[in-house]
């Protein structure tokens, strides 16, 4: 299977959570309930690039040689770590509010960037082999089975 499509799936659920989180900021009265509307996508988007970088991006890199895209991307994903951590230590309800929706219109320009460059690039460079092989890779992280192969470590 290839990376770019299942990392565009993964988005897919992103999408999601970037839209439920945008419709609850203002109906969340207290810091604890922003957090815990806050708390999936955050989680979910540490987790995301990791396995990007480790999947995807390593492969680029190794079969182009060159950063391309993946400067701006890997910037923004350490912008995104910084803001994640950072948001939940937020102790006024207003500024915090500020802060996720920030936090969101970073996550949606990311994501549009990746689904529109990265994946494209990568479907150019790399070959279907590759993109296969990060594909299983995907997998593992994930614990997932395709093909009717178990995803063990």
């Amino acid at each position: 299977m290839d990376v770019t499509d299942v990392l565009a799936g993964e988005h897919g659920v992103f999408h999601l959570l970037v839209e439920q989180l945008d419709d609850s900021i203002d109906r969340c009265t207290t810091l604890a309930e922003l957090r815990v509307a806050a708390e999936p996508l955050a989680l979910s988007l540490l987790g995301h690039a990791r396995v990007e970088e480790e999947t995807l991006f390593q492969s680029y890199e190794q079969a182009t040689g060159t950063l391309g895209p993946l400067r701006c991307l890997r910037h923004e994903h350490e912008q995104m770590d910084r803001w994640i951590r950072a948001l939940f230590r937020i102790p006024d309800l207003d500024e915090m509010r500020r802060q996720t929706r920030a936090l969101l219109d970073l996550t949606r320009r990311h994501l549009a960037r990746e689904e529109q460059v990265m994946f494209t690039a990568a479907r150019e460079a790399l070959t279907a082999g590759v993109l296969a092989a990060c594909g299983a890779q995907w997998a593992r992280f994930r614990g997932v089975a395709i093909g009717g192969e178990p995803a063990l470590d």
